[in-house]
């Protein structure tokens, strides 16, 4: 089974820690806006308190967007939602063709392909891009002193093309870098593969944000930027940092709501998707994210252009 995942949850809590000492330090060498204005052309102005940052986790050629998440940050009632969008989600192409969104990176103007698929599937504006290749991460897991969780299952997985050997036995234990990458990269066995994992994916995300989101972990925070920087391509900020650190300051565990698209795994045509529920996603989107009613005529033309009939 060919393997390439990373697990970009944790950046969530990264971003938090970073932000909260750009606030305290106003220290604006940590952050730079590396993203390329060719890119930075196809995000959203903000209009309102609410914005949304789409975070991808590419694999080792970025030719697969396998980790994709929108995360909307409220800085007035101090609330993070995450949105998780399966690999798989079968999307409309501006072709008029379907295929997998994390396809989209493979194709010319990958970033414009995939920010515009996002807004398609969620009806959501995106004002923040962030890309983050997977080689930090155990690195970041180490420098935080690792993370203890519960790993619901036996996870054994040899796959040498790869370079991806995991070995974590079930159980509730403390997890390195290289254990932690294990348990959320795995779905070898199970049932409801991708689906199954992202659920493992957001308690450990839960996990990580109640564990390391108090002052004790500011200190590492130069050593945390410095790791992650050199694996990012984003357009946020050090004004972006110092703007919603206060924000960043009061927010507990309790702050983070996950969510999945809606929607269920299938064929067509043969193919395995996932197929995503556009009622049920855009009832998610306007009860949980905040968007109000009058929002809605908006989000229900986004439904029927991402009509799933061929």
């Amino acid at each position: 089974m060919n393997i390439k995942k990373f697990f970009l949850s944790m950046f969530i809590t990264i971003l938090v820690l970073v932000t909260m000492v750009a606030g305290l330090m106003a220290a604006n060498f940590f952050f730079g806006t590396n993203l390329s204005d060719e890119i930075a052309k196809y995000l959203d102005k903000i209009s309102g308190g609410t914005v949304n940052v789409l975070l991808l986790g590419l694999d080792e050629d970025k030719t697969r967007a396998d980790v994709i998440m929108v995360v909307s940050i409220d800085p007035n009632e101090h609330d993070i939602h995450v949105l998780s969008i399966p690999r798989d989600t079968r999307v409309r192409y501006a072709e008029g063709r379907y295929d997998k969104i994390n396809h989209a990176m493979g194709y010319k103007n990958p970033e414009e392909r995939i920010i515009s698929l996002v807004k398609q599937v969620t009806g959501m504006p995106i004002h923040y891009y962030c890309e983050v290749g997977f080689a930090g991460f155990r690195e970041v897991i180490d420098i935080l002193g690792g993370v203890e969780f519960d790993v619901p299952v036996n996870m054994h997985y040899e796959d040498p093309a790869q370079k991806l050997s995991i070995h974590v036995n079930k159980g509730l234990q403390v997890l390195d870098g290289k254990k932690a990458e294990g348990v959320v990269r795995y779905r070898a066995t199970y049932v409801t593969g991708d689906e199954q994992r992202i659920n493992v994916q957001k308690d450990f995300l839960h996990a990580l944000f109640e564990q390391k989101l108090n002052a004790k972990y500011l200190a590492k925070a130069p050593a945390l930027i410095n790791e992650i920087y050199q694996h990012v391509e984003t357009n946020f900020s050090p004004a972006d940092a110092i703007k919603y650190a206060k924000s960043f300051k009061k927010m507990t565990a309790e702050s983070l709501k996950t969510h999945t698209l809606p929607g269920e795994s299938g064929y067509v045509n043969g193919v395995s998707y996932f197929i995503y529920d556009p009622a049920e996603t855009r009832e998610l989107i306007l009860t949980e994210f905040g968007y109000p009613e009058d929002e809605a005529a908006a989000l229900k033309q986004q439904e029927k252009q991402a009509g799933l009939a061929e």
